[in-house]
């Protein structure tokens, strides 16, 4: 086998390798882009489901007759009390350190 016919087979073997990687990497990259307009089109949903849901809640009387409405509003009531009931916990809890500090100030200072 001469040089010339040696090289030929590496060339040829390479663009089909390169051939065979290029095929693989569009059908990878069609996938990808396919599988990212799916996620778009579930977030799109996701965004219809929450304007509904916000809707219902801002209009509760309206949707009052449904009992499955009906008990989630009133989980959402329950839950958004905890959350005022722990945010008057960070209130009290700041205060105390906060009077905590101006009392180590007082000591600090007066002596």
């Amino acid at each position: 086998m001469d040089k010339k016919s040696f090289f030929d087979n590496i060339r040829r073997d390479a663009n089909i390798a390169l051939s065979r990687v290029f095929d693989k990497l569009e059908e990878v990259s069609k996938i990808s882009a396919l599988k990212l307009k799916i996620s778009n089109f579930r977030r799109k949903i996701k965004d219809h489901k929450t304007e509904i849901g916000e809707f219902v809640v801002s209009n509760k009387k309206k949707f009052s007759g449904f009992p499955e409405i009906s008990t989630r509003l009133d989980k959402i009531k329950l839950l958004e009390e905890q959350i005022e009931a722990k945010r008057k916990q960070i209130i009290e809890l700041q205060e105390t350190e906060k009077g905590k500090t101006v009392v180590k100030e007082d000591k600090s200072t007066s002596s």
